[in-house]
């Protein structure tokens, strides 16, 4: 079982509901990278975790609007 890197829980594509297994040590490993894009091995589509929506699409845009703070 791999786990979501953003919500912890079992990663499963949120399109086809299949659990997510890497086909290599190398995409096992590109799971915490933010800029990588990953796709499901069984469907194709982008790989989204069914759990907390998290897209591994490979945008880290989101990541680092969501870290700014506000300006006064």
């Amino acid at each position: 079982m791999v786990t979501c890197a953003y919500c912890e829980k079992p990663l499963v594509c949120d399109k086809c509901r299949a659990d997510y297994t890497p086909p290599s040590e190398e995409v096992y490993q590109a799971l915490s990278q933010p800029d990588v894009l990953l796709a499901c091995p069984e469907c194709g589509a982008v790989l989204i975790c069914h759990w907390c929506k998290t897209p591994y699409d490979g945008s880290v845009q989101d990541a680092a609007d969501a870290t700014e703070a506000p300006q006064a």
